[in-house]
């Protein structure tokens, strides 16, 4: 990754070597700290934005737009990365499409929005409100998605972090044409900017041109900041929804930091703990005692919190979440095997080493980096887990604290196991 910047302007831009890719990669996105007062507006704002510009003024002309640049894909949408939100705009297109074209079009949609006396369409506003709702009702019919996120809001209480980029369905109702238009408004004229190009080297200059578009603006704010957990207590939640098979998930605070060697030091724990089918909570509670469906251990990104999740018959909730806290205290208590170490460092590498074939991968990687304050590379990243020992495990494996276990189950199940 190379920066083009010296400094650190608001518009910040990063190239990256897409020499043997067929297609070039545009990313530009707007870094927002996340708040619970603007995750709507902003994430109402991605889907009104894709409905036309003054260059392009409908959703017809923005997709003749695409097709005419040789069939280019493009989007605008919410990505969560730690306590930040991103408004994303993205295009991906043939080599074929001069860099020029392409910058352009990315400009258009992301700064020339189609408005009329300061105000988005209250027509537009009132459709996207209504597929905006429509999906967010959607997004808790999937038990293992709402679990997984209603386990974050708890873990993390008190951050941004336990905030949904999605937005909330019950703050759509104050937002209107006005509101919405003044809050893109500020984005714009204040927002944090990332720009990222992955393609030719003698083409990455041309990407300075989005300086004279966002100059000025507030100082970048620090990720770090937004992620430090406050201490709590264990949080024990219980919820009910329709459905058969329950899910449970435990949330841990390592105290691992994004861009140290502790990073490292949690990724291969997870990979030992819970990572793949080689793990200990794989091969013993699932394959051995048979205490659920399924079961994997993950890290949430940019943080030290590390997740269990595991899907149970509800009666099993105890048992699973004992055997789970014992497969931890197993890892700090002896020292792994030196065979089953390098497997699990090996299983990594090879993970991250594959995102130099894939330059949405590479873009994603690179993003975490610059928003968690790294940007040291892939190579001192996979260096960090090259290194990592029996002994930083065993350490990690016993900084890790429990904040929050959570249990979804069905209503029925809920009941009879209160008898």
């Amino acid at each position: 990754m190379y920066s083009l910047e010296r400094n650190t302007p608001r518009c910040r831009i990063f190239w990256l070597d897409g020499t043997k890719f067929k297609t070039n990669l545009f990313i530009l996105f707007f870094d927002l700290p996340l708040n619970r007062g603007t995750a709507t507006q902003t994430a109402l704002l991605a889907e009104v934005l894709k409905e036309g510009c003054k260059a392009y003024p409908d959703a017809r002309a923005l997709a003749i737009a695409a097709e005419e640049m040789y069939g280019a894909l493009w989007d605008i949408s919410i990505v969560k990365k730690g306590g930040r939100q991103l408004l994303m705009f993205s295009l991906e297109a043939a080599k074929a499409v001069e860099v020029e074209e392409a910058i352009a079009f990315l400009k258009a949609v992301a700064v020339e929005p189609l408005a009329d006396n300061n105000a988005f369409s209250e027509e537009v506003i009132k459709r996207k409100k209504e597929i905006l709702a429509r999906r967010l009702a959607a997004a808790k019919d999937d038990k293992r998605a709402y679990a997984q996120r209603r386990c974050l809001e708890e873990a993390a209480k008190g951050t941004a972090l336990e905030i949904c980029a999605d937005g909330y369905a019950e703050d759509l109702e104050q937002i209107d044409g006005k509101t919405l238009y003044d809050h893109y408004l500020k984005i714009v004229e204040h927002g944090s900017v990332k720009v990222f190009f992955c393609g030719e080297e003698r083409e990455k200059r041309k990407l300075t041109a989005f300086r004279k578009v966002f100059q000025g603006g507030e100082p970048v704010t620090s990720l770090q900041d937004a992620t430090i957990l406050p201490k709590q207590e264990p949080a024990f939640i219980k919820e009910t929804a329709v459905m058969e098979q329950a899910r449970l998930l435990l949330a841990f605070d390592t105290k691992a930091e994004w861009g140290k060697r502790s990073y490292a030091e949690m990724l291969v724990l997870n990979q030992l703990f819970g990572g793949d089918p080689d793990s200990l909570l794989f091969q013993n509670l699932r394959e051995r005692d048979g205490l659920c469906y399924d079961i994997k251990s993950y890290p949430y990104p940019l943080t030290g919190l590390l997740f269990v999740q595991t899907g149970i018959k509800v009666q099993d909730a105890k048992k699973a979440a004992s055997g789970i806290l014992k497969e931890l205290e197993k890892l700090g208590e002896d020292a792994v095997d030196t065979k089953k170490l390098e497997q699990a460092k090996t299983a990594l590498l090879r993970q991250y080493q594959n995102i130099a074939d894939q330059p949405w991968s590479m873009v994603d990687f690179s993003a975490e980096q610059v928003l968690g304050e790294g940007e040291r590379g892939l190579d001192p990243f996979l260096r960090h887990i090259r290194n990592v020992t029996a002994e930083e495990v065993c350490r990690m494996a016993n900084k890790a604290r429990v904040r929050t276990i959570y249990l979804l189950s069905g209503k029925e199940a809920a009941k009879n196991e209160g008898k």
